[in-house]
C-alpha cells in the first residue's frame, strides 16, 4: 500500500535546515515503511496564510507499508504524531495510494450477435405496423 504524504513546512527554517530536518523525519519515518519517491524541500508562496505565514517549504514523499500484518491506520496515526512533535509543519496531507498491479482493467465485452438480430426483427415488425396503419 502506497500513501503519499505531502508537508507545509515552517519558513523559519532555512533551506540547510529544512533538509536536516526532512532527513531526520526521513529516519524516524523509515521504521514503518520504506520511503520513496521524495523530493528536495522547495520553498513556495501560499495561496493564503496559515499560521500567519505566507510561504512554506514544501515537502513530499511516497511511504510504502508492504507487511500485510501490519495495522495501517496505527502506522499512519504514529507518522501524524512524529509530524506534530516536531512542531515544524504547518500542514500535512496523506493521500492513499493504489498499486497499478493490483487495479484489474475493465474488459470490454462485444456486442452479441443475438441482440443485434433481435433489434433487427423489432424495428421490421415496427415498420409492419407502421405500414398497416397508414394503409399502404
Amino acid at each position: 500500500m502506497f500513501y503519499e504524504i505531502n508537508l507545509l513546512i515552517s519558513p523559519a527554517l532555512g533551506e540547510d535546515d529544512a533538509i536536516s530536518f526532512v532527513g531526520k523525519l526521513r529516519e524516524d519515518l523509515q521504521i514503518h515503511g520504506k520511503i520513496d519517491g521524495e523530493a528536495k524541500p522547495e520553498r513556495i508562496k501560499l495561496a493564503y496564510p496559515i499560521s500567519d505565514q505566507n510561504d512554506a517549504w514544501l515537502y513530499f514523499f511516497n511511504l510504502r507499508i508492504e507487511d500485510e500484518e501490519i495495522d495501517k491506520k496505527e502506522v499512519l496515526d504514529a507518522v501524524e504524531k512524529t509530524l506534530k512533535e516536531s512542531g515544524n509543519v504547518l500542514r500535512s496531507l496523506f493521500i492513499k495510494k493504489e498499486t497499478k498491479s493490483k487495479k484489474e482493467k475493465k474488459k470490454r465485452v462485444p456486442k452479441s450477435l443475438e441482440s443485434t438480430a433481435k433489434k433487427k426483427e423489432d424495428i421490421e415488425k415496427i415498420d409492419e405496423k407502421l405500414e398497416e396503419m397508414l394503409g399502404e
